[in-house]
């Protein structure tokens, strides 16, 4: 059963809008041939707190994978299914989950409600991102970056105009678009607006170290001489970056 409904207060907009994001970027809306609707959500193992967050609300139940390394979530019954489709309606953007929600619109008698253009202050990018994005640091040139896929651009390109960076063709994907962000400042302007509409995946915790790594990098700690305080204090902070901690 669902445990409390979310109001119209800010905060929950937010997470509404976090939930969207998360569903676009790692759910997706079933109807099976008999007429069961429910929804799925498939994350890391690292990410239970994330949907936990969302059988907070809505109740449902978390499985281990067979693979052991992902979990997934599930939401059948109709109580919960339908506060959940209210509370996202109007912010659900990608195309293919528009289709599989619009099923269940018509199976309940719910009106499909498209979205709105995406704002800089909107909470969907924190959701889109704890589902397809990823903050990596690359060894090679010691480049951070924040970047999401998807197989097709309808997502990512309204992302540059809002929050920088670039879309391009990642050919060694099998998603095959890539919105792809470098440049420091608008790293640091996603910082901010994670600061407001925070990632409740693992990667929260490297997004918590992004000001640390360009503080080190400006001090060229991660090109200091072996042995030096300087050194260990990279070493220290590229660990935890690794574990995710």
């Amino acid at each position: 059963m669902a445990i409390h409904k979310l109001s119209f207060s800010e905060r929950d907009l937010k997470f509404k809008q976090w939930l969207a994001g998360l569903i676009d970027g790692d759910g997706c809306f079933t109807l099976s041939k008999k007429g069961y609707a429910g929804l799925e959500i498939t994350m890391d193992i690292r990410d239970e707190r994330a949907l936990q967050a969302v059988k907070n609300v809505y109740g449902g139940s978390i499985k281990l994978r067979s693979n052991a390394n992902a979990l997934r979530y599930r939401l059948h019954h109709k109580e919960g299914l339908l506060n959940l489709i209210n509370d996202v309606k109007g912010q659900i953007r990608n195309p293919n989950r528009l289709v599989q929600l619009n099923k269940i619109c018509i199976k309940y008698n719910l009106n499909l409600i498209w979205p709105e253009k995406l704002t800089l202050n909107n909470g969907w990018l924190s959701g889109f991102f704890d589902g397809d994005g990823t903050i990596t640091i690359n060894k090679s040139n010691w480049q951070l970056s924040i970047s999401a896929s998807q197989k097709t651009s309808e997502l990512l390109t309204p992302l540059v105009e809002l929050y920088g960076g670039y879309v391009y063709i990642d050919n060694g994907s099998s998603k095959s678009f890539k919105w792809y962000v470098t440049k420091k400042e608008d790293i640091l302007k996603l910082i901010e607006y994670f600061k407001k509409h925070p990632s409740r995946s693992a990667k929260n915790n490297r997004l918590h170290l992004v000001p640390k790594f360009y503080e080190l990098k400006g001090m060229k700690a991660h090109i200091a001489l072996p042995e030096t305080f300087l050194a260990k204090s990279w070493d220290i902070f590229f660990n935890k970056w690794l574990n995710f901690e």
